[in-house]
């Protein structure tokens, strides 16, 4: 009798286990790429239909090797789930489902991936009364700071390597740059305003029908507009009697 109820009492476990198993395979089969041992892990539960204990000792090994980031893994998203039903988060569970939104999306270095492991574990500790709202404050804070220097960092980053692009366009172009720095500004403002214009023009849309390539279409947008000066209307060349038609038109 006392070996039936021992064996009742332990079937639950069990099919718990063999859960946790299936789950943790759905898991790890959306997860790309994924590393060998992994690929391993699930060759291994799926050939023992999940059955934990039909696996051998090494592969046992493996599995409780690979099931520690997932149950990690699994805290996290529970804790996730808890706080996106709050209607009015404090700006700490912001950031922690703002963090697990970009965990879950693989966008997360180790750096910012450790940053929510701890939030995760501050917070635990703060609902065990372990730590009081104010720590929780002041370590957001400590994050934000960082956030900021990366922020201030990726900036000045992304500015030196524009300049750099900048400077080896001069170079590229065979041109020396200008000494005021504000010139050069209002150089790549108006070449953009010219070939705004230009590309919205009817006889660079109708040449762009023939060419698909950028290159190809203004190389022979330009021919276009050489072959117009070949024309004449009357005794005036075309190109000219347009100029002053034009003239004109913007005088009146």
């Amino acid at each position: 009798m006392t070996q039936e109820k021992a064996k009742k009492r332990g079937r639950p476990a069990k099919l718990l286990q063999v859960a946790e198993l299936h789950d943790f395979v759905e898991y790890l089969l959306e997860k790309h790429p994924r590393t060998d041992l992994q690929n391993q892990v699930i060759d291994d539960l799926q050939a023992e239909d999940f059955n934990f204990e039909m696996l051998s000792e090494a592969q046992q090994i493996l599995v409780r090797e690979a099931l520690k980031p997932y149950r990690e893994h699994i805290k996290l998203k529970t804790l996730f789930d808890q706080l996106s039903t709050f209607p009015e988060p404090t700006e700490y569970e912001t950031k922690f489902i703002e963090l697990f939104k970009s965990y879950k999306n693989q966008e997360l270095g180790n750096s910012e991936l450790n940053i929510l492991k701890t939030m995760f574990t501050r917070y635990q500790r703060f609902k065990a009364q372990e730590l009081q709202m104010k720590d929780l404050e002041l370590y957001l804070t400590q994050i934000q700071k960082k956030d900021e220097g990366k922020k201030r960092k990726a900036d000045n980053q992304r500015k030196f390597e524009l300049g750099g692009a900048v400077i080896a366009a001069f170079k590229k172009m065979n041109k020396k740059i200008p000494e005021d720095v504000s010139q050069v500004t209002n150089l790549i403002i108006g070449n953009d305003n010219f070939c705004e214009k230009i590309s919205q023009t009817d006889l660079y849309q109708k040449v762009c029908k023939h060419e698909d390539i950028y290159s190809k279409k203004v190389e022979l947008f330009i021919k276009v507009l050489d072959g117009f000066t070949t024309y004449k209307y009357g005794d005036q060349k075309l190109f000219e009697y347009e100029v002053e038609k034009q003239k004109r038109e913007n005088t009146k």
